[in-house]
């Protein structure tokens, strides 16, 4: 990812870093960022966890 020129939202970035110390990196910072707004607006859904349709077969039929 490419760093942005506004310093607000470096600010921002280096003190959501500070205060999520198991995050090690920026670029996992703005991965964090992006899953919290996308799960909580709606474009990620809320916490499932499940099979994954490749991993599906009649062994695992509920």
């Amino acid at each position: 990812m490419t760093r942005t020129t506004d310093p607000k939202i470096e600010a921002a970035l280096a003190s959501f870093i500070s205060d999520h110390p198991e995050i090690d990196s920026r670029d996992a910072a703005i991965a964090a960022i992006l899953e919290n707004w996308f799960t909580s607006h709606g474009y990620l859904p809320h916490g499932q966890t499940g099979t994954r349709p490749e991993d599906l077969d009649a062994t695992n039929d509920d």
